[in-house]
């Protein structure tokens, strides 16, 4: 299962397809579970024997097939957003858009400025140690985040003459902290949609809410990963696996992300995602006693 060899040609990197099929399924579970999608697949490549460092391009790869699933799963919202860009009076949509390319910029600015460096320090040999400690990052962020929801319902349903609760409405400051947030899962090992909503949990909106907007926060950002990479690929500078192997993991990590993106959603409207915290502490543990 090891790699065998990379030239400039595009599908070089040896891999089977239980292997594919394995990493996208991962990717489906991963990226909407708030466990860190590019974490468990560095992980997961990493103790299958493949080549980390040599895997970067199929990893977004398998983000496309994610993108794949939020356009097909939010059709509407994109068709809102699109008239909102065309139409003067669609001004909900109008403003959804530029909400979404505010949330991104964090990301992108510092993709742009240290992507390099971020690949490098965290593809590296201390990856399994580096990805553990973001674990219990992440763990804390959703701990802080479910905590502080809690107490404003509380707040909410106890005074609530005194206090404005929960909103369902993500505003301008939810959009700047969620996407700082999300500038913090360039590393491996951070969760994208947990880092988010506990940001946005963190700013007064309801678990639902911040959910919502963090799933259709990914779209954008993973758009941008998706053509950067591809050029990458066309120039000859990555590689991937056979094209079937890389169709095959396409498919399969958008199909998984649509069922899963789906179940997060339903389970956050009643489900408190501490007990996520409580998986990525034993995960992080896990490692840290085996490494």
């Amino acid at each position: 299962m090891k790699l065998r060899g990379i030239n400039i040609f595009l599908f070089q990197i040896d891999m089977n397809f239980l292997e594919v099929i394995f990493l996208g399924i991962l990717q489906g579970v991963t990226e909407f579970f708030p466990i860190s999608s590019s974490g468990h697949l560095l992980l997961a490549e990493n103790f299958l024997g493949l080549d980390v460092e040599s895997l970067k391009a199929f990893d977004v790869v398998l983000h496309g097939g994610t993108l794949l699933a939020l356009l097909v799963l939010f059709w509407k919202t994109w068709l809102q957003v699109l008239q909102g860009f065309f139409l003067k009076a669609e001004k909900e949509g109008r403003d959804l858009f530029f909400k979404l390319v505010l949330v991104t910029l964090p990301a992108a600015v510092v993709g742009l400025s240290f992507g390099a460096w971020i690949d490098e320090f965290t593809r590296g040999e201390g990856r399994v140690t580096i990805v553990a400690g973001f674990f219990v990052l992440v763990a804390l962020l959703l701990f802080l985040g479910e905590n502080f929801y809690s107490f404003l319902q509380n707040a909410r349903s106890s005074t609530p003459e005194l206090t404005r609760g929960l909103t369902e409405k993500i505003g301008w400051k939810q959009v700047i902290w969620m996407g700082i947030f999300q500038a913090l899962a360039l590393f491996p090992g951070v969760s994208r949609s947990g880092s988010t909503i506990a940001a946005g949990m963190l700013t007064g909106v309801s678990r639902s809410a911040a959910a919502r907007f963090s799933f259709l926060m990914l779209a954008p950002a993973t758009a941008g990963a998706v053509i950067l990479i591809s050029k990458k690929v066309l120039a000859g500078e990555l590689s991937l696996p056979p094209l079937e192997l890389t169709l095959v993991g396409f498919f399969v990590s958008a199909i998984s992300s649509f069922i899963f993106a789906n179940l997060l959603l339903r389970f956050v409207k009643k489900h408190s995602l501490v007990w996520f915290s409580v998986y990525l502490l034993l995960a992080s543990f896990t490692l840290f006693m085996i490494k």
